[in-house]
């Protein structure tokens, strides 16, 4: 297999934005505290304490999220840019449409012309975008179409309410909840 800037941003080894599922999070934490004992093996003990109170911690508040997220089950989603595939796998969201034709490049005027013609006839719930991603083909998207229009933070700092790994799902949580929960519908 050939890979080349031409064919848009492209990730050689695979999907790298696995952060956007919290129970990825939970491997990276095992994996980083046993290599922190390794290294460090007089401080081991302090490290797996240290694991053992995040995952207590984190394996409750995913129990939170997915309550909350289990309207959002079924509901089809336009994304950016497929930086959403394991938020999408974790709350069972459904891509319909990418803006991206090519990963990593913007839009052409043909390519959100098609997507206005899909999503006329089969509609999404929400046109997901990151805070650092050009607002423009998505507003363009949602203008035409009704359907709104999102920033996930998709990152810790994303928005002024993503400020750690909680506040990062329990704003994003709370955005798709709004944007797409039982009231919205």
């Amino acid at each position: 297999t050939v890979l080349d800037r031409a064919q848009g941003d492209l990730h050689a080894q695979g999907n790298p934005h696995i952060q956007t599922d919290p129970r990825n999070l939970t491997i990276v934490a095992r994996v980083i505290a046993q290599r922190l004992q390794q290294i460090d093996a007089t401080n081991a003990a302090i490290y797996q304490q240290g694991l053992i109170a995040f995952e207590t911690r984190w394996s409750a508040a995913i129990a939170v999220w997915q309550r909350q997220g289990a309207s959002l089950r079924g509901k089809k989603v336009v994304l950016h840019h497929k930086s959403w595939v394991y938020l999408n796998h974790w709350l069972g969201l459904v891509e319909v449409a990418t803006l991206e034709s090519k990963p990593g490049v913007l839009p052409s005027a043909a390519h959100l012309n098609e997507l206005l013609a899909q999503l006329q006839a089969t509609p999404a719930a929400l046109i997901i975008r990151t805070p650092y991603q050009d607002a423009k083909p998505s507003d363009w998207l949602s203008k035409r179409t009704g359907i709104p229009n999102a920033a996930l933070p998709f990152t810790v700092g994303g928005d002024p309410d993503a400020t750690d790994l909680y506040s990062l799902f329990d704003a994003t949580l709370s955005i798709l909840v709004d944007k797409m929960g039982p009231k919205s519908e």
